[in-house]
């Protein structure tokens, strides 16, 4: 199971299966990062634009930013600048106009270049988002996708020492605090658990477990519901990307990858969570 979503650049051959946040390699690198200025790039007939801009104010606490649309921004050519942009995965059926990446990526990318279409190269940070984005949905997809990316940037701000953020440390271990999995109920997708066995869910998780509709995440989101955890499934054109994520805060418990074609929960999936939990308890009664 990898934990982790920060992938260096020298592991650039799983960059599709494993680049969830940056390609920062130094702490050093990061303290320059929070000197430069973010410049959120909004596209023209795209309800993406008030969700970002909305999602930036409330929740990026990093650096500075400040917002341009997709044909104004020759005026950072020569500014210590980075670009915020959406990318749509191929398989994504999201019909709003926005960017794409060379190595297919579905949600939130920041570049030090801006490109319709990001090239690996150019890449700084991303954030997942769903596949499927209705209108009404924005507000909600783009308040996880800048927690994360802000969530990110705080762990990797304050590591102790560069090996921290490296991608085999933090792959190992992604220093998200995994006691926020404990008492907590398991939200899921509607037909996105594909269980085998007798076990049902609530007994392989070892806590309540409760299939819902798309909106009753949204909701525990927008409430930032502490009582809660959920699932995020997303696919691009090779890998399906599976996430459990805190209601509140948006912060990381969990991530694998599976074949896209078969992109749901498995007896897998949730016997890793709970082992998550079980080690987490164990830690704390040292």
């Amino acid at each position: 199971m990898k934990k982790l979503f920060v992938v260096s650049l020298l592991v650039m051959f799983n960059y599709a299966a494993s680049a969830q946040f940056g390609f920062f390699k130094k702490k050093s690198e990061i303290e320059k990062f929070k000197e430069t200025k973010v410049v959120v790039v909004l596209f023209y007939d795209s309800a993406y634009n008030a969700s970002i801009e909305t999602a930036m104010l409330r929740y990026w606490k990093f650096n500075n930013f400040e917002v341009a649309f997709d044909n104004e921004l020759m005026q950072y050519k020569k500014k210590d600048v980075a670009y915020l942009m959406f990318s749509k995965s191929k398989g994504s059926k999201n019909k709003a106009k926005l960017g794409s990446c060379e190595e297919d990526f579905n949600g939130l990318v920041l570049t030090n270049k801006f490109k319709r279409k990001a090239m690996p190269e150019d890449i700084l940070a991303q954030a997942f988002c769903s596949n499927n984005i209705d209108t009404a949905d924005w507000n909600f997809e783009m308040q996880r996708a800048v927690q994360m990316l802000n969530n990110y940037f705080e762990y990797a701000m304050n590591a102790t020492r560069d090996g921290d953020i490296t991608a085999a440390k933090m792959m190992a271990d992604y220093p998200s605090d995994k006691n926020q999995l404990l008492d907590k109920k398991l939200l899921i997708e509607d037909k996105t658990l594909a269980l085998k066995g007798k076990k049902n869910a609530p007994d392989i998780f070892d806590a309540e477990v409760e299939e819902v509709d798309r909106d009753v995440i949204y909701k525990a989101i927008l409430d930032q519901d502490n009582a809660t955890v959920y699932s995020l499934l997303v696919k691009d054109e090779k890998f399906c990307t599976k996430l459990i994520l805190t209601s509140q805060n948006s912060e990381v418990m969990y991530y694998e990858t599976s074949n896209p074609e078969t992109c749901k929960l498995t007896n897998k999936d949730l016997e890793a969570l709970a082992a998550i939990k079980k080690e987490a308890m164990k830690k704390n009664s040292k």
